[in-house]
């Protein structure tokens, strides 16, 4: 085989074979022509022969291998295929493409692969030393139940007060106060008062204050302490009232009667400093005489018992008490939560509800559930659940139950402040049947001749507790423990 002159050689030409580039094509002013398959000949081989496989095509006649006085990069990478010759070391060493990328792959995967090998040689290692190591868990608390709702219709502990041929009630006691027995709350004027009477009242009290301003004209207030310290007191107490008005904020009812106070003591003053005008003798003798007349339809009301105060009523108060709550059907129970009075409930013809006493010490609740299937405990102790504009959460405890006509009542009582459902009479409740346990790991029970329990971790020892299981899955169990005082929440147990 003739081999190139190239100074710099070829090392698969010095092999014994042509080397293979075909991300090269040749080029198209010299076009490749593909040469025809023939069947390899055997035959010896020579120095002076061609290659046994060397295609005799007129293709390679056109296209003379370039000598390296004329070189040619691609005549170097011709197909020319040979029987390849024994491997023999090159003379200069092969330059592989560049694979930088790869190379960069290749050694994130490798530093991926090295980490989790270590990882997990870690974890079977601390797996190995901590077969004998002991597993322990912390006890916590749970509660478990099911969650019942239904429609509630209040009753508490009410007495309604009522008067005849009334017209107009003055409110003394604050609305929603603790009042005593005997305590004034309010004064009621009867059917034969005229508003007439109140305008021929004030009508006397404006020609007062007209002649006291003409009186206080001629009279150097600068040198009357005592007058400029009241006037001063009223202006002051006003200009508040007035701002809190405005801004809307504060206890106005409690404000007016500070103003009121001030006004009284400045008129007391004034009264006496004019003692000897017979002008305003006169009119104060008209004003308490009309006094007098009106206090003649007027009738003061005292509080009956002790209690808190209202003076708003539904109607209800009257037949829905703590003496009358038993005596009621579920049927009639829905009427009334409803809105619906009973026929015992309307008030007479001239009879109008002047307050009411509502007595602390809890209140009941009359409850139609929604499951009538559901069978409760008389005498056990509910979370309930009153859904209103504050929400109440209060413990109920189940009087007496009553089924008929596909409606379950409940009576339940509470013993829990009244005040928060003072306005309420219906609204739609929820009772959870709770029940107070404790949480371990499932795999914390243990059977010890046949008694089921755990194993708690004290100072002085490991010792076993018999309990009763509430409930179980595959991660935790709810439990009872059968003795006091050794088990609670925080407690350690073994995990077996």
């Amino acid at each position: 085989m003739q081999n190139s002159t190239n100074d710099q050689g070829n090392p698969y030409e010095q092999q014994g074979f042509t080397s293979v580039n075909p991300a090269f094509p040749p080029q198209p002013e010299q076009p490749y022509y593909t040469p025809q398959p023939q069947v390899p000949v055997q035959q010896q081989v020579g120095p002076d022969m061609p290659p046994p496989y060397a295609p005799q095509q007129p293709a390679y006649e056109q296209q003379p291998y370039q000598s390296a006085q004329q070189p040619n990069e691609y005549a170097q990478d011709a197909y020319l295929p040979q029987e390849p010759a024994p491997f023999q070391t090159a003379q200069q060493p092969y330059r592989a493409p560049r694979t930088h990328n790869y190379n960069r792959i290749n050694v994130f995967l490798g530093l991926v692969i090295a980490a989790l090998v270590i990882v997990l040689g870690a974890v079977a290692i601390s797996q190995t030393f901590s077969k004998d190591k002991t597993r322990t868990a912390l006890v916590s608390a749970g509660t478990l139940g099911a969650n019942y709702t239904g429609d509630a219709v209040l009753v508490r502990n009410e007495v309604m007060y009522t008067q005849e041929g009334i017209s107009q009630i003055d409110y003394i006691a604050t609305e929603g106060t603790l009042v005593r027995r005997g305590e004034k709350v309010c004064t009621v004027y009867t059917s034969g008062f005229s508003t007439r009477e109140w305008t021929t009242l004030n009508n006397y009290r404006t020609q007062i204050k007209e002649y006291q301003k003409s009186l206080l004209a001629s009279t150097n207030i600068e040198t009357d302490s005592q007058l400029k310290r009241l006037n001063t007191a009223v202006l002051a107490r006003a200009l508040e009232t007035q701002q809190m008005v405005q801004l809307q904020a504060g206890n106005l009812i409690n404000h007016e009667s500070l103003l009121s106070t001030d006004i009284q003591e400045r008129s007391y003053y004034l009264k006496q400093k004019y003692a000897d005008d017979q002008k305003l003798n006169r009119l104060y003798d008209d004003e308490k005489t009309q006094l007098q007349r009106i206090e003649t339809w007027t009738k003061p009301f005292a509080a009956g018992d002790t209690g808190i105060v209202s003076f708003y009523t539904d109607g209800f108060e009257r037949v829905l008490n703590v003496n009358t709550y038993e005596n009621f059907s579920p049927a009639q129970v829905r009427q009334m939560y409803r809105g619906v009075l009973p026929d015992t409930a309307p008030l007479g013809r001239n009879e109008v509800p002047v307050y009411r006493i509502v007595r602390q010490g809890g209140y009941t609740v009359l409850m139609l559930c929604d499951d009538p299937s559901w069978t409760p405990t008389v005498g056990a102790s509910y979370e309930l659940l009153l859904e209103s504009f504050d929400n109440t959460r209060v413990s109920a405890t189940v009087e007496s139950i009553t089924r008929s006509e596909g409606e379950l009542l409940l009576r339940l009582s509470i013993h829990s402040e009244v005040s928060p459902v003072l306005y309420i009479r219906s609204c739609h409740v929820q009772l959870s049947e709770s029940i107070y346990s404790l949480t371990v790991p499932a795999g914390a029970l243990t059977d010890d001749a046949g008694q089921l329990g755990v194993v708690v971790v004290q100072p002085d020892g490991n010792y076993f507790l018999p309990v009763e299981v509430i409930s179980q899955d595959a991660r935790e169990a709810h439990i009872v423990p059968l003795l006091n005082n050794i088990l609670s929440e925080g407690s350690t147990v073994l995990v077996f």
